[in-house]
């Protein structure tokens, strides 16, 4: 069996494979601490900035460990990059066949009954949907894995998606004609005896709480587990031990049992009845309960306690009668005995309901949320640690959890707690230091005299701080904000003037994946976005030269769920401002900087346009949990800046 640094180092089979090797002492500390995590069976923790190759950095012990392994990460995208590029090539000059598997959540892949049933009699959720079909029959006859990520220009939230494909709830399992050639059923075999595993975070803690449930399991018998985008945890599995009502949730239920009755051509007018009295009552309980509220997140309690118990009581009853109905239906009808979950399924939503309404457990958060068309009902814990402790970090040893963005103010205290990673468990813990030189290649700019966020003016200043920097570096630019409502006044205010210089984009006008491909393509664009332009985009080269920030990324205290954890810190004698609020937005800030410098060649300007960073005593918290990047306050000092180190 070869060492790491056989495979990884100076002379090691990877370097010998690369024209451009570059020497990166960083990754062998990071293979060497990943392989004493396997040898010793304990955590670790491990930051890594980017440029480091996280990827074989763990890929590499996790195959010499001789056990099986999940890699679990944050993206698909990432996911996929991890199966497609990083273990082919290590595949390539390794000295045994690497067993790996790709497995995703069901409704990635393709339903073989339901694409019959669709090729039968094709109906679509739009018209701009069906033009996309003839390439998905094309695809569905040659696919093996069945991944829907394998259709060339399949947008991520085509609707007629969801009637191709099956949720666990609908599955009809080994009843279903097509089981042994179904490509959820030929991916977890695969994975059943595969070395290494390739999910997502998603999938793992959706394996973890139907364990929990007593309802099975997703995913094989591991040994080891590595945490890829380790930073994204707290949020995915919040959302695995909540509790969610929808109405996509009521939709899908009375679609499923509908689409029953249509391929077995029942005539059961009792379960016609039931859907259609559901169906009626669960618009009427969620315009109720939703009534007169934006797009947002609102407390449940203080919600219904402001707008009356009336209509929303009333129209409850109604839901649950509704829902108890649909149960007794599909239970005496013909469809008990060829999908038995169909009956149970409305006696697990009228449960949920009842917790939900509830609302008396101090441990969640109870709150409404409008999204779009969506209309939902949530609770959520608040105290994950105390979960991930009983359902993780108890059941497993032998994890990995890694990331660029996990420490902040060179500490892992804001990490570890959110998972609740105790002094009592045995960690090891690592920051590398950064591979590229930070000093030379990129500048930081505070404007110190620029109004703070809050201020009527701040715009203004905004906007003529951008222009003049987008003047500096040519455009070639991502301006990243806190809010869709900055963004889009920043575009109302500088898009026509830049136009004639820029080609400006603005996320939402068009797919991710078609605006990043247009960024790419221009000579002198200019991005607006938000949130999901913060992590995980990848443009290397003079491409991208400058980023701008709006503002310090602090979370919205008054979203109810992060008020139940600043409440929770601060009751129990912490202090939530310190605790949660500052580690919580300079992580963010990391991510939002390190979409500048992606390689040894790149060079540019970091600019966060927030003046708290200068004269707020938490500013230098921000500066140091930051890249070492030297900083300028003036903006004559970034053109000085940009004349010495770019032009």
């Amino acid at each position: 069996m070869p060492t790491i640094d056989e495979i990884l180092g100076n002379d090691g089979a990877i370097s010998r494979a690369m024209e451009r090797w570059e020497n990166r002492p960083q990754q062998l500390d990071m293979a060497r601490a990943v392989e004493r995590s396997f040898d010793e069976r304990r955590p670790l923790i491990v930051e890594a900035a980017t440029g480091t190759g996280k990827t074989l950095a763990y890929l590499v012990p996790a195959l010499l460990s001789g056990k099986r392994v999940i890699v679990s990460t944050g993206t698909k995208a990432l996911q996929e990059q991890l199966f497609y590029r990083d273990i082919p090539f290590l595949a390539e000059h390794w000295h045994e066949e690497v067993d790996a598997v790709l497995l995703k959540g069901r409704r990635n892949y393709l339903c073989k009954l339901r694409f019959e049933s669709m090729k039968m009699n094709p109906t679509f959720r739009s018209r701009e949907d069906a033009a996309l079909w003839p390439r998905i029959i094309s695809w569905a006859n040659h696919t093996e894995s069945g991944d829907r990520a394998e259709i060339e220009g399949l947008p991520d939230d085509w609707p007629s998606w969801a009637d191709l494909s099956v949720g666990a709830e609908s599955c009809l399992g080994s009843d279903c004609p097509h089981f042994d050639a179904c490509h959820v059923t030929r991916a977890r075999r695969r994975a059943s005896t595969a070395r290494l595993i390739v999910v997502n975070h998603h999938l793992f803690f959706a394996d973890l709480s139907l364990k929990d449930g007593g309802f099975g399991e997703l995913l094989p018998p591991y040994d080891a587990v590595i945490f890829d985008e380790a930073h994204h945890l707290e949020s995915v599995a919040t959302s695995y031990f909540g509790i969610e009502l929808s109405n996509f949730r009521f939709t899908e239920l009375t679609g499923d049992i509908r689409r029953a009755l249509d391929d077995e051509s029942l005539d059961e007018d009792a379960v016609e009845d039931a859907i259609k009295a559901l169906d009626n009552a669960a618009k009427t309980f969620l315009s109720n309960i939703t009534i007169g509220l934006y797009d947002g997140r609102y407390e449940l309690a203080a919600h219904l306690e402001g707008k009356g118990g009336g209509l929303v009581g009333d129209s409850q009853r109604e839901l649950l009668d509704a829902l108890r109905d649909t149960e007794r239906a599909v239970s005496k009808s013909t469809l008990a005995e060829t999908h038995p979950r169909l009956a149970e399924r409305p006696a697990e939503i009228a449960s949920d309901l009842r917790f939900l309404m509830n609302h008396s457990d101090p441990k969640f958060v109870y709150f409404l949320e409008v999204r779009g068309g969506g209309r939902f009902l949530l609770a959520m814990p608040i105290d994950l640690a105390d979960l991930m402790r009983k359902k993780l970090l108890e059941t497993h040893d032998t994890m990995v959890f890694t990331s660029a963005t996990l420490s902040t103010g060179g500490e892992f205290d804001y990490f570890r707690d959110r998972i609740g990673i105790d002094d009592e468990l045995a960690v090891e813990q690592l920051i590398l230091p950064p591979v590229f030189d930070y000093s030379d290649q990129c500048v930081v700019y505070v404007p110190s005299r620029l109004p703070a966020p809050n201020h009527p003016e701040f715009m203004d200043g905004f906007c003529t701080i951008a222009k003049y920097l987008l003047d500096i570096s040519g455009g070639r630019a991502f301006l990243l904000f806190t809010s869709y409502a900055n963004m889009d006044e920043a575009w109302e205010r500088l898009a026509d003037g830049l136009s004639e210089s820029y080609e400006c984009l603005r996320q939402g006008d068009a797919p991710k994946n078609e605006l990043l491909t247009r960024f790419r393509d221009a000579d002198r664009p200019v991005l607006f976005a938000t949130s999901s332009f913060w992590e995980g985009v990848d443009v290397v080269g003079e491409k991208l030269s400058l980023v701008i920030i709006d503002k310090l990324p602090f979370a919205n205290p008054s979203d109810p769920l992060v008020k139940a954890r600043l409440d929770l810190l601060e009751e129990s004698g912490g202090n939530a401002f310190r605790e949660y609020s500052l580690p919580q937005a300079a992580l963010t800030l990391k991510q939002g900087f390190g979409r500048l410098i992606r390689s040894r060649d790149d060079r540019g300007i970091v600019a966060i346009l927030d003046s708290r960073v200068a004269k707020k005593s938490y500013g230098r918290y921000f500066l140091d949990s930051l890249p070492p990047a030297p900083v300028v306050w003036r903006a004559a000092g970034v053109r000085d800046w940009w004349a010495e180190h770019v032009t």
